[in-house]
């Protein structure tokens, strides 16, 4: 009885360890929820999308966070590709959709300034530059890719 229980609580630990790891390996779905942060497109030419929707989540663990975005690029744009990637900042491209091909402008996320749209040339690209690290809070993207035609990523901070 007392070999059972340790066991389950030996697995349960390592669970709770792991998760972050399990989690980052894991494609995200598509909310079935409207986007929950919207940058505004400040427009310099053409005609532009008002806003580009942000699904954000962030999920908190001992010893940090991570936090997942993608980007609801596929209202105004085709199916985007990642053209760039390191360790601190990631770059999707898509093909603009024909009603915003002449579209000039950006739309930058304001609290942290990481998320940023820029659509010049018929295209609308999507970075992710992650803050600068700190001693004390190191950070870094984890995972990037598509899922339904949009960019997405996931990235870490530690505590």
């Amino acid at each position: 009885m007392n070999v059972i229980r340790l066991t389950t609580f030996g697995l349960l630990s390592t669970l709770l360890v792991a998760a972050p790891t399990f989690a980052a390996r894991q494609k995200p779905t598509l909310p079935n929820t409207s986007p929950n942060n919207v940058l505004n497109v400040q427009r310099q030419s053409g005609a532009c999308p008002k806003t580009i929707g942000l699904w954000t989540t962030v999920l908190l663990y001992k010893g940090g966070s991570e936090t997942t975005v993608i980007a609801d690029t596929l209202p105004i744009a085709g199916s985007a590709k990642l053209v760039a990637s390191s360790e601190k900042f990631a770059e999707y491209k898509a093909p603009l959709k024909k009603a915003y091909a002449g579209c000039v402008g950006s739309a930058r996320e304001q609290e942290l300034g990481c998320y940023q749209v820029r659509l010049k040339k018929g295209y609308l690209f999507f970075r992710v530059q992650l803050p600068k690290d700190t001693p004390s809070k190191p950070s870094g993207i984890r995972a990037t890719g598509i899922v339904s035609s949009r960019p997405y990523l996931r990235w870490q901070v530690a505590d």
